[in-house]
């Protein structure tokens, strides 16, 4: 009984019949593959985000030094002891060195008692920045600046004995009696105090050519000796002017962009120093090169030929886009007394066309319409600029509803611009190029239509064509 009534609420489901079902699985995976298959083989659209950025293009060059100085040499044999420090400013008649041919004087010097030197908080500034410079650059690759290094340090140890050894040396020749083998050296004019020696004392831009540029490395002999000299050695580097230039290499980019500038600054990298130099370019044996002339940090490059230098050009505000993105469109230019205003369609230019009696018709366009700030002779004559598809090329547009004057569109001009693709499809925006170099551009923020900050374009409008809806 029980199994009467259970048998009772058994539904029949209707099957299916498997032909059908096949039938959609199989075009199902057709629509798969064909997506699939679109995905691979259609371009895709990269899109970017303006930004608003201040652009500088900063160029490192490694320069030649050059400046007015001269070896100075001994004039006799003898023991040596020099009174004034490297980088030191002198006169004519400031001793520099004493020369003693017999020794007795310089024994004497050597034997005497030094008084107590105090060393002020400047000094020991110096020595510290002496050992920092050297920790912060040290590079067993270049373990021969650690003589340099050792130079420096007595350099400026020195500094605070000259004037106490020039006083031994006064008291000794006064318990002497003077002494004919004995005698001072002086510079015989003004300038600045170097005991270092590169060998390119002389030069001048005659000897300059392309090899000098091949090894840029600093490789100085010290001049200053500890004991005794013989005739005509050189003892000291006597820069005599403080103005100094600096010769240096360009790529063909960069000798462009100088040639543009009307003012570039200078960024001395070893001292962080900015300067606002008058450039000069020339060309050398295919090559491009610059010549930049200075008048102040001669003295703490005294013991370098040559110089890292940082040339910042270019410094433009605005919006920052990619080259990339740039693309051109050609534009009539129309005087701006026909762009007409319409109550329906707002701005609009009056498109003339002539019926089977030859009475003229007028029709609003709706189109693209751009002005800008041209600089014409004529300030009273403004223009403004509609796309070249909008209308064939000698369609005739009116000033007015009533045709009082007429022109044909035939002058044409082309205009820097991006496709926007804010609203779901590509627009033309026009842009004005402050600056570009290899990779970006900075464009007015002004620019009437143009762009403005967060906008998105198309990074390469060649993957896709205006009023194309982005997917």
């Amino acid at each position: 009984m029980a199994d009467r009534y259970r048998s009772k609420k058994v539904v029949r489901m209707k099957r299916k019949k498997p032909k059908l079902t096949g039938f959609f699985l199989i075009l199902f995976s057709i629509y798969i593959l064909f997506q699939g298959i679109s995905s691979f083989t259609k371009n895709h659209v990269s899109i970017y985000e303006v930004t608003e950025k201040k652009i500088a293009e900063d160029n490192l060059v490694r320069g030649i030094i050059m400046r007015n100085e001269k070896l100075v040499k001994s004039d006799q044999s003898g023991y040596i002891n020099y009174y004034v420090a490297d980088g030191t400013k002198v006169g004519a008649r400031t001793k520099i060195y004493s020369i003693d041919e017999t020794g007795q004087i310089y024994n004497q010097l050597a034997d005497s008692e030094t008084e107590q030197i105090t060393i002020s908080q400047k000094n020991t500034n110096d020595i510290r920045s002496e050992i920092d410079a050297y920790r912060t650059s040290f590079d067993l690759a270049h373990f021969d600046e650690t003589y340099n290094f050792k130079y420096n340090l007595e350099n400026t140890v020195s500094e605070l004995t000259n004037a106490q050894l020039l006083d031994n040396v006064t008291n000794i020749l006064k318990k002497e009696g003077g002494d004919s083998s004995f005698r001072f050296g002086s510079a015989g004019e003004s300038g600045i105090i170097s005991y270092t020696s590169d060998g390119m004392e002389g030069l001048d831009m005659n000897d300059i050519t392309a090899e000098t540029f091949e090894s840029t490395a600093d490789e100085q002999k010290q001049l200053r000796q500890t004991k005794s000299v013989k005739a005509k050695t050189p003892i000291y580097r006597l820069v005599t002017n403080e103005s100094w230039s600096v010769v240096f290499p360009l790529s063909k980019e960069q000798f462009t962009n100088i040639q543009k500038e009307k003012n570039i600054t200078v960024t001395l990298k070893k001292i962080q120093a900015r300067v606002n130099p008058q450039v000069t370019t020339f060309t050398m044996d295919g090559g491009y090169y610059a010549r930049i002339d200075l008048k102040r940090y001669m003295i703490q490059y005294i013991n370098n030929r040559y110089i890292d230098l940082e040339i910042k050009m270019n410094d433009e505000a605005g919006l920052k886009i990619p080259k990339s993105s740039v693309l051109h469109k050609d534009f009539y230019k129309i005087p701006a007394e026909y762009i007409v205003e319409s109550q329906e369609k707002g701005q609009v230019v009056e498109k003339v066309s002539y019926k089977k009696d030859g009475s003229p018709q007028y029709d609003p366009v709706s189109t693209l319409i751009l002005s800008f700030d041209d600089d014409t002779e004529d300030d009273t004559q403004k223009y403004c600029y509609i796309p070249a598809d909008a209308l064939p090329a000698g369609t005739e547009i009116a000033s007015d509803m009533v045709g009082s004057d007429v022109i044909r569109l035939s002058e044409v001009q082309k205009i820097d611009g991006v496709y926007c693709c804010n609203k779901g499809y590509c627009e033309f925006r026009p842009v004005e190029i402050l600056y570009q170099n290899s990779e970006y551009c900075i464009v007015s923020k002004d620019t009437n239509n143009g762009l403005s900050s967060y906008d998105h374009i198309v990074l390469d409008p060649k993957t896709i064509g205006e009023d194309d809806i982005i997917y």
